[in-house]
């Protein structure tokens, strides 16, 4: 008697048929050394670690308990260091635009249910997610909008930091003649 032959990974794989491809939740698998945190643990490699884990997970919370530290030094992070700050805007950026795709997919994708009759299978109905949909477009609308602003700031806002600085320098001047007049 013989026994049957166990099919490797890949031949399973080749022999399933071709389905929708998917959008993943999560990048692609991170090196070894990713695994745990580092074993000498400086701030650059904590804040390495913690992007990384970041990337992986797209929770803060997370990420920082396992690099071994709390939230709020990551935002003191952020705060102190701008190259940081800008490669979390980025992490969290791509993290968006990978539950934006996800969503976009759930939103415009149908969930087919079977509908049966006496046991027997009659029909399938296809459901879409509308409510989904509109919070995409809602979403969509607002960043438009957001970016509409933004545009029309800048020159604002250059405005607005000048006047703080001319108020600043008054109220300097007026703290030394105070200080002069004083005897």
């Amino acid at each position: 008697m013989t026994t049957p032959r166990k099919r490797s990974a890949a031949t399973r794989r080749a022999t399933k048929p071709a389905a929708v491809p998917l959008i993943e939740a999560e990048p692609a698998a991170s090196p070894a050394d990713d695994i745990c945190p580092p074993r000498h643990p400086t701030r650059a490699r904590l804040q390495t670690y913690f992007l990384r884990r970041l990337a992986l997970s797209g929770s803060v919370v997370d990420s920082a308990a396992r690099a071994g530290v709390t939230p709020r030094t990551v935002q003191r992070w952020r705060i102190a260091n701008a190259a940081f700050a800008r490669r979390y805007e980025e992490v969290l950026s791509q993290r968006l635009e990978i539950l934006e795709d996800v969503a976009m997919r759930r939103a415009l994708g149908a969930d087919r249910r079977p509908v049966f009759h006496r046991g027997k299978q009659v029909a399938s109905v296809e459901r879409h997610n509308d409510m989904m949909l509109m919070r995409l477009l809602a979403r969509f609308d607002r960043l438009r909008e957001r970016q509409a602003r933004q545009a029309a700031m800048p020159d604002l806002r250059d405005d607005y930091i000048d006047d703080i600085a001319l108020l600043d320098a008054a109220s300097e001047r007026a703290r030394q003649l105070a200080r002069q007049e004083t005897p």
